[in-house]
């Protein structure tokens, strides 16, 4: 690599570093003066005779065309413009690329320097979210409380670390601390018809949370009042948005094909506004749905449509996704080898993602029950309730149970099989959802072959 012919040799005095400059652009000692710095006082200060004053040091780094850090130093990069584009750096692994190990040591090592930039909000949201994502919930908590307490991120301009923080809260078993955060987001951007997208936004998160602990009618207010608004905007955006929490709603509810329109239609606003990744995603949730239904044939016509994930989705988790679906598609239809590869592909790249990964667990299971090993598939099933269980995703728990169910009956373990149908009981009791939904004690989806 060509050295840049400004770079400064080791040790080297601020004197000499002015002074090689200078010569480098063929400039004499009294061009470099001005008012208050003779070219006397350059002379000293190149012969190391005088300390140049900050006033000094300003006047001559703009004669040279530098930053006065270069004078005072020798970096290059100053240290705070260095730090903003490690920082920058840490997001783009985090946002695009999804390396959480080399966007967390970047960030780590930004967190342990205490200079005062006003990057620190910037530093420990982006940690927080790291630690949101593996699952590590109190210390994303911990470093968001941090960044809102002391008014660097707020509810008009900051909704992702308002909306991970609410997220660590229903994680964490704090649902209403959750709720109440929403709220005073709400009413922050309420406050101006200006933020009308955030509005919409946060009535979904608040949606949401509603959802996961089961108050589903407050949900159901709060995202028609949502649904509203993003029809008054206009913006396709945040309609594809209301959508696709309405379908996780109706599919809460028990209205599965009522979820499956609703999730086709966001996709349909995808579409239309070009929107090819979300598009993408919004089909790999509807072939979820179908797959957690039983029509794996409809779940394989929806991940057709999903092939551009793996050219514009985040590598991890969108690729992650539409493989768990694969994998149980294949398990279903037939092919119990493809199924086991898929699954274990998808189960590690979604390690890291709590969220996701008992999904990737169920994936497993399936496929090894369609290859006859049923202890394995049981070992799996329970790993993917317990995780589900553990983090209140409810709705969920109960499709895997009885799956996982299904296949205990149809290898003649009935008491285990009842056990499991009570715990999925259990379940639907806790989030509120019809019985229809919870109650899978009736007879059991026809086996496919």
């Amino acid at each position: 690599m060509t050295r840049d012919r400004d770079a400064a040799p080791v040790e080297e005095t601020v004197g000499q570093r002015i002074r090689r400059l200078r010569v480098a652009r063929s400039l004499s000692q009294r061009e470099l003066s001005g008012p208050g710095v003779s070219y006397a006082y350059v002379s000293r200060i190149e012969s190391d005779n005088r300390k140049p004053s900050l006033k000094a040091l300003r006047h001559i780094a703009g004669k040279l065309g530098v930053d006065a850090e270069l004078l005072e130093t020798g970096r290059m990069i100053p240290v705070a413009k260095e730090r903003a584009l490690t920082l920058a750096d840490a997001e783009l692994e985090l946002r695009m690329r999804n390396d959480l190990d080399r966007a967390e040591e970047l960030l780590r090592r930004l967190a342990a320097e205490d200079v005062p930039d006003g990057l620190e909000g910037r530093i420990r949201s982006a940690l927080a979210s790291i630690a949101a994502r593996r699952g590590r919930y109190e210390e994303a908590i911990e470093q968001l409380e941090r960044v809102v307490e002391s008014g660097a991120a707020i509810p008009e301009t900051q909704p992702d670390s308002f909306e991970t923080l609410a997220r660590s809260y229903l994680a964490t078993g704090s649902p209403h601390v959750a709720v109440a955060l929403l709220e005073r987001c709400i009413e922050a951007v309420d406050a101006d018809e200006g933020y009308g997208p955030l509005q919409v936004r946060y009535r979904r998160f608040l949606a949401e949370a509603f959802t996961t602990i089961g108050f589903l009618h407050r949900a159901a207010a709060v995202l028609d009042k949502a649904t509203r608004k993003a029809e008054a905007l206009g913006g396709l955006s945040d309609q594809v948005g209301v959508h696709w929490e309405r379908a996780r709603l109706l599919w809460t509810q028990g209205e599965g094909d009522r979820a499956l329109a609703a999730i086709t239609y966001a996709r349909a606003l995808a579409d239309l506004r070009e929107d090819t990744l979300e598009s993408s995603r919004a089909s790999v949730f509807a072939a979820q749905l179908c797959n957690y239904f039983g029509r794996p044939e409809e779940a394989r016509a929806h991940l057709e449509r999903a092939r551009d994930l793996l050219r514009y989705g985040d590598a991890a988790p969108d690729h992650g996704l539409l493989l768990t679906e694969e994998a149980k598609v294949a398990a279903r239809l037939g092919d119990p080898q493809r199924a086991l590869r898929l699954a274990r592909e998808a189960h590690e790249l979604l390690a890291e993602h709590v969220r996701h990964a008992p999904n990737a667990t169920h994936a497993l299971a399936i496929a090894h029950a369609a290859l006859g090993d049923v202890e394995a598939a049981d070992a799996e099933f329970d790993r993917a309730v317990t995780a589900l269980a553990d983090r209140e995703q409810w709705r969920e728990a109960i499709y895997v149970a009885r799956d996982w169910a299904e296949i205990l009956r149809a290898a003649g373990r009935d008491d285990r099989a009842y056990s499991v149908l009570e715990q999925a009981t259990t379940f639907g009791q806790r989030m509120g959802v019809p019985p229809s939904v919870a109650n899978t004690s009736a007879e059991p989806r026809r086996s496919r072959k």
